[in-house]
Parts: structure tokens; sequence; C-alpha cells
């Protein structure tokens, strides 16, 4: 940066998917933003080199903002009925479905979440993610047993962007693209670190998912409608998948998960799935 004079940095390839460097970087060269691209590890990387391809042939190509990444696989409601028939579970479906995943949440229920398209890149960003309340510091540890994840792995937040300033310190809504990616560590306020210690990292820190109604109408509901039963817009949000598999894909996927990890709820589409695992 002091032989360029830039501005902002852009970041990618495997070792940026340590968000607490990538935070020291932009501490120490107190750059306006930092970029860090959301598949930040080798996928990322090919696509990197395609685009110097494409900018290469294509005269005055030049780079857009991502406005979302969820390029993956998307299931029609036909499909996600199929799936639920053949798993034998009971499903309640709903015309909107947000105001039910709120109240669960505000109960205190562990809900999985499958809708729409799947995220590109490591990260679980609202549509293959399990979702919790903020408040219980030792869901780190019971829930990722539960999931039988047996190395220490930290969750993180999701945060409505016109509330993010009130959780994370110089919060800068104009400057904050890698927040919307959870590539990015921010120091915590006093308030999070009272009312959300379940996402705040030992160091003061946490890795936020900030999110909009523009880039996901639905998740986005789902925080409004917990705001208005809690007054809280912060929730954690983790992986949807068992210790040593991947991310599901597929709502097959998601109903064999949710039987192995025996949480509360299932939120599939615009159904929900309720189970009293003592019964059974």
């Amino acid at each position: 940066m002091k032989k360029t004079s830039a501005k902002n940095i852009a970041l990618s390839g495997g070792v940026f998917s340590n968000v607490k460097l990538n935070q020291e970087i932009w501490k120490a060269t107190d750059a306006k933003d930092v970029f860090i691209f959301p598949n930040m590890g080798d996928g990322g990387l090919a696509v990197g080199a395609a685009f110097e391809v494409y900018r290469q042939k294509m005269n005055g190509f030049a780079p857009t903002r991502i406005h979302d990444v969820y390029f993956g696989s998307g299931f029609s409601d036909l499909e996600i009925e199929e799936a639920i028939r053949q798993s034998g579970f009971q499903a309640k479906r709903y015309d909107r479905i947000e105001p039910a995943i709120a109240q669960l949440l505000k109960d205190k229920k562990i809900v999985a979440r499958f809708n729409g398209k799947m995220e590109y890149g490591p990260r679980a960003l609202g549509n293959r993610t399990i979702m919790y309340h903020c408040g219980d510091r030792s869901v780190n540890s019971w829930l990722n047993e539960q999931l039988r994840r047996t190395e220490f792995m930290p969750f993180a937040p999701v945060i409505l962007k016109e509330d993010a300033h009130e959780y994370l310190k110089n919060y800068d809504p104009d400057h904050a693209f890698a927040s919307e990616y959870m590539t990015i560590t921010y120091d915590v306020t006093p308030k999070c670190e009272e009312l959300a210690p379940a996402i705040t990292h030992v160091d003061g820190t946490a890795r936020p998912q900030i999110i909009t109604e523009d880039i996901n109408p639905s998740y986005y509901h789902i925080l409004n409608e917990y705001k208005k039963l809690t007054r809280l817009s912060v929730l954690v949000n983790t992986s949807f998948n068992m210790h040593e598999e991947p991310i599901i894909r597929t709502p097959q996927e998601a109903l064999r998960s949710y039987e192995q990890s025996k949480i509360h709820a299932l939120a599939i589409g615009n159904y929900m799935i309720e189970t009293d695992w003592n019964k059974n």
C-alpha cells in the first residue's frame, strides 16, 4: 500500500481463511476497505485465474460487485415434498415460515434451515444453516457435541445490517463488504459481549455475517421477526452438517442430518418438521 498508495485491499487464497489475520491486516494497513473473495481457497483462485484470462481478452473489462453467493443447487417444493414423504417425517406447511422459525428460536429451540440455493464457498450463509439464540455461552460445547464435532469450532453470528453497529466496534456500513461473507472478525461491543456470549470469541471478537433484505429476504425476515419478539437482531449461525461431513446440499441430506443430530426442528423450504426425540 505504501508503494501504490492504494486505499483498498483484495485478498484471496487459503491463508485468508484466517479471519483474525484479515482483521489484523485491516488494522495494520488502515485501509478503507478489505475484500476477501468469499471462496478464499483453491476454488476461488481458479475463478480468479479465469477472470484474469477474461480480462486479457476483453478490452475495457472492469470487475463488478458480487450481489450474493447463492450459486449452488436449489430444489422445488415438489422435490422437497417428495423427500419429506419418503422420509416418513410429518411436516407442516406455512405460507410464511419465518415467524414460526423466529418463535422457535425465541423459545430456545435449535432450528436447522434448508432454503433456496446452496452457498458457494466454505461458509454457511443462511440457506444450509443451523440457528440458535446467542445468550447461552455453553452452546459451543453441547451443540458441537450433539453434531459430533470433536475439535474446537466457535460459532459465528448473523446480524441485521441496520443494527450491526450495536454489536461490532467501528462497523462502517459503507466499508464492510467482507462482513457479508463471514471472512473477517470485528471487535465486539460491550452489549454484544453481554447479550450474545455464544458468538463472542475469547479475544473479544466475532466473525459476522451481515444480512440485508436485498441479499436474502427470507433469512432477513427471520431475524426481523426474532427482533420483534426479543429486541435482539443477532443469532448463532453454524453450518448444517455432521462432523467430518460436507455441508448438506439436497433435501434428502437435510433430512438425514436432522435425524442424526436430533435437533429440535427442521425448516425445509416452506415446511417445518418438529420431533420429540424422547418419544422415539
